[in-house]
């Protein structure tokens, strides 16, 4: 496919991605996990109103959300906002999962830019491959949290693929019959939690592998990915390695490591806090026509920056994660004669 971009122009076609930990969105009166109290009528609206603030302060284009439990609650917080009122939401209720995980709250996207096809919802490891951890009765083939994609026409009418994710969590993966205080029992629930983790990894670079191969469509990969951004895990998404020349063409990079408005050196961010340590687990991700030494370029990722003062002054509506965004300027269109 040949670039049908000139490279000479300006970069001035701007866009804002965003992802948006929403901490177990459930409708009021509706028991989401057993060891928590349902939302009474008030608390629901101070978390839905809370929400649609800080969806107004990210004031983005398409922003994933994660912890959904009901496609319903999140529709009523984009229609409290102003920026995302009018937007297309692409969500499901939590599912129940084959694993002992029970219900599990889901990935959404929403987006004020028309969708050019159906969305796809990425379900399993991918053909031939499954993961049994120890303890477990039958082999696992699911992604834990299914991956929504979407593809978006952008203002000079290029598609832009957009894939949500929310990796399992780092939270030991123990059985009915393991003690929490013996030690080698947390190792073994962690070492499952892991491979969990990891194989959903694995799932998703899979299809990304199909989606990115000689695909000169711009792609951001977002969400939740429960680690930092060097963790395996993140690196199996990214397609961390060389390919030869064409590296490029399945790889895809860390937006706050290529922004041209920061240092990424000098820049410091953070989604989430975790014993005193300030970590980004809020991830936004982006295919070679973003990366500046890409001959294939049409993007540059101007900014990343996470709002994340709530989470020095936590309370029930509030999320437990920053939310990241990302501001981008694309080459208008240009086809050469």
């Amino acid at each position: 496919m040949r670039n049908q971009f000139d490279l000479s122009e300006p970069f001035d076609v701007g866009l804002k991605v965003g992802t948006f930990n929403l901490r177990n969105l459930a409708n009021a009166g509706f028991q989401y996990y057993p060891n928590a109290d349902p939302y009474t009528a008030q608390e629901y609206a101070n978390k839905r109103d809370w929400i649609a603030q800080q969806i107004d302060r990210m004031n983005a284009d398409i922003i994933v959300f994660e912890e959904v439990f009901h496609a319903g609650a999140l529709q009523d917080v984009l229609s409290t906002s102003r920026t995302m009122r009018q937007a297309t939401l692409v969500a499901r209720d939590a599912v129940s999962m084959p694993s002992k995980d029970g219900l599990v709250p889901q990935v959404a996207i929403a987006t004020r830019l028309p969708l050019m096809c159906p969305a796809v919802w990425v379900e399993d490891y991918g053909q031939d491959f499954s993961i049994t951890p120890p303890g477990y009765t039958q082999p696992l083939h699911q992604i834990t949290r299914a991956v929504p994609h979407i593809t978006v026409k952008l203002p000079n009418d290029v598609p832009l693929h957009v894939l949500g994710l929310h990796l399992k969590s780092k939270r030991p993966d123990y059985l009915e019959t393991e003690d929490e205080s013996n030690p080698n029992d947390l190792a073994l629930a962690t070492f499952r939690s892991l491979m969990r983790r990891s194989a959903d990894a694995i799932g998703i670079r899979r299809y990304l592998n199909g989606l990115l191969q000689k695909n000169h469509e711009p792609c951001i990969v977002t969400g939740d990915f429960n680690d930092h951004s060097h963790a395996v895990s993140t690196q199996i998404i990214a397609g961390a390695g060389r390919f030869g020349k064409s590296f490029y063409d399945f790889q895809l990079f860390d937006a706050m490591r290529i922004q041209t408005q920061n240092d990424p050196q000098r820049y410091v961010a953070y989604s989430y806090i975790h014993d005193g340590v300030l970590e980004v687990l809020d991830h936004i991700y982006v295919s070679e026509e973003f990366h500046p030494n890409s001959r294939h370029q049409i993007a540059k990722v101007r900014e990343v920056y996470c709002l994340n003062d709530h989470l020095h002054t936590r309370s029930k509506e509030t999320s437990d994660h920053g939310q990241t965004v990302a501001s981008f300027l694309f080459k208008s269109q240009h086809r050469p004669a």
